[in-house]
């Protein structure tokens, strides 16, 4: 059977069965022109419409020499970035490290040059188009709509091995737009059968199943999805981002999508009613019982470390902190807060506590004297009274930290201790494990075989113990194959 067959044998997962997500705003905003191809003039376009009985509006600004608006396969990448970005742990910092080869593989296209030149087409687009979303972005955390404006992309850092176009050996560092990470790591995120949606034969189809499916979900409940959906059909032209205005044309653009999803059993049926001045197009989805339930998204999302909630405290900014700690390591800036406190402590006077902080951690010139590492005067012993005060001020300021560092760490919900857990493992033995070996551990730990934090402090003590090469050898030997 060729794969082409075997594409066109691929069945709609019902929602209650999908376990991959994508970000719920862009979706239902519809983002990308569903058009395969526009003229490059098409640089522009503005749609207004209502949410919650409120004015919304979304405009899109694209410069021509990117050739017009995000489009066609534009859509394609744009969704494996984000389901990339889930799938490493949804970073703060947004950051999708990849290849070029990889993209390709992710979103089902050949490893040729045509195709790697449309990759990079399509990540220079998203890059350069500005979107405004007003009174239209979802703010899943505080459940309000807000005004947002920025560019899917935000960064690319490609390495092109000295040439200046995409290969097979060009490595990526995409950087998402911070809207989109909040909303992915806030779980703002609806079901994606990617499955089907790679089966798809053309990328109009997966452009309008893109759409019609995130019209499926309500805004303020993205995990019920409705058995049909109706719109004003010049509405919906809108929606997909169509520059045609005629309702004739409109069908004609959208036909063959529309039988493609029929014939896939997508879609039960797709009906027009009402005037020619006011038609309004009806989709009924044929993947689901009326009452099927989505799944609620359970993925992992790499908390901060608690050391950079302890920065934040003191002023850092928290991109600051979170370079600080990732340029470092968490144990040297844990050990430089330490430092930091007990010069305030002993009376160190600083106008900007945070810039002083952030000068001690990068500190590599021995600027900072340690009031703990003090040396009393030449022929001047310290009484023994002292020395047990100040031996016993410092047990109890290391207590102080490690029971912070404990409290903040079984503060966070039962996923995010794990996810911090192996983060932690990866840091100091990453390079001496492989994925399987931190996936199974991942597993164990969220299966309750291990206790997070306890994994969390044996890997700081086997750092200052040096034993981390039997660490990772006991990591291997347990969650080997």
């Amino acid at each position: 059977m060729s794969s082409v067959e075997k594409k066109r044998k691929v069945k709609p997962t019902a929602p209650a069965d999908i376990d991959r997500f994508d970000e719920a705003n862009s979706a239902r905003l519809g983002l990308i022109c569903v058009q395969e191809r526009i003229p490059s003039d098409y640089t522009r376009w503005d749609v207004q419409f209502v949410i919650d009985n409120r004015d919304a509006r979304l405009t899109c600004i694209s410069p021509s020499e990117y050739g017009g608006v995000p489009h066609g396969l534009d859509g394609d990448f744009a969704t494996i970035l984000n389901v990339m970005y889930l799938e490493q742990g949804a970073p703060e910092d947004g950051e999708v490290h990849t290849t070029a080869y990889q993209l390709l593989q992710r979103a089902g296209f050949p490893d040729s040059g045509q195709y790697y030149a449309a990759l990079q087409e399509s990540l220079d687009r998203l890059k350069g188009a500005t979107y405004t979303a007003s009174e239209s972005w979802r703010d899943h955390k505080r459940q309000r709509w807000t005004t947002v404006k920025f560019n899917i992309i935000e960064q690319i850092m490609a390495d092109t091995q000295g040439d200046t176009s995409f290969g097979s050996g060009t490595s990526l560092k995409v950087r998402l737009a911070r809207p989109v990470v909040q909303s992915i790591r806030e779980r703002y995120l609806k079901p994606l059968d990617m499955t089907f949606v790679l089966s798809l034969k053309r990328s109009l189809t997966r452009s309008l199943y893109r759409v019609l499916d995130a019209h499926r979900y309500d805004p303020q409940h993205p995990h019920e999805p409705a058995p049909d959906f109706r719109i004003q059909l010049q509405q919906w032209a809108r929606e997909c981002k169509l520059r045609e205005t005629l309702p004739a044309r409109i069908k004609r653009n959208l036909e063959s999508a529309h039988t493609e999803l029929l014939e896939r059993g997508y879609l039960r049926a797709v009906t027009y009613e009402g005037t020619r001045n006011d038609t309004v197009i009806v989709y009924e989805f044929g993947d689901l019982p009326a009452t099927a339930p989505a799944p609620e998204p359970v993925i992992e999302v790499i908390p901060d470390a608690p050391v950079i909630d302890a920065l934040r405290r003191y002023g850092v900014a928290h991109t600051v902190a979170r370079k600080l700690v990732q340029d470092r390591g968490e144990g040297h800036v844990t050990a430089r807060l330490e430092k930091f406190e007990a010069m305030i402590r002993a009376g160190y006077r600083a106008r900007n506590k945070g810039a002083l902080l952030v000068d001690v951690i990068r500190d590599d010139e021995g600027k900072y004297l340690d009031p703990r590492e003090a040396q009393p005067e030449q022929g001047r012993a310290v009484p023994s009274t002292r020395r047990t005060e100040l031996a016993r001020r410092e047990a109890e300021e290391t207590e102080r930290l490690t029971t912070a560092v404990e409290r903040e760490f079984l503060a966070l919900p039962p996923d995010e201790q794990a996810a911090r857990a192996v983060t932690q493992v990866r840091l100091f033995v990453g390079r001496e494990l492989r994925e399987d070996h931190l996936r199974r551990l991942l597993i164990a730990l969220q299966a309750g075989e291990l206790e997070p934090y306890g994994l969390y402090r044996e890997v700081m003590r086997a750092a200052s113990e040096l034993r981390l090469p039997e660490f990772a050898e006991q990591i291997r030997g347990t969650y080997g194959i």
